[in-house]
């Protein structure tokens, strides 16, 4: 089971990671955006489903 650190409100996903609430929002509404939970009105993330959209969106670059 999670531990309650590991589940963040829009909010606290704007401040660690950097994405908007705005993005977040229309992600959602798109279905394109990191995974989410929703129970009743809420909305939260699991940080792991916000590492994994950051990890399948890293853009490999070669070294110069």
């Amino acid at each position: 089971m999670s531990n309650v650190s590991e589940v963040l409100n829009e909010r606290q996903v704007q401040e660690v990671y950097g994405f908007t609430v705005p993005f977040l929002r229309r992600a959602r509404r798109e279905r394109r955006g990191p995974r989410f939970l929703k129970v009743g009105k809420l909305v939260r993330y699991r940080r792991s489903d916000i590492e994994a959209y950051l990890a399948a969106h890293t853009v490999e670059t070669s070294a110069v």
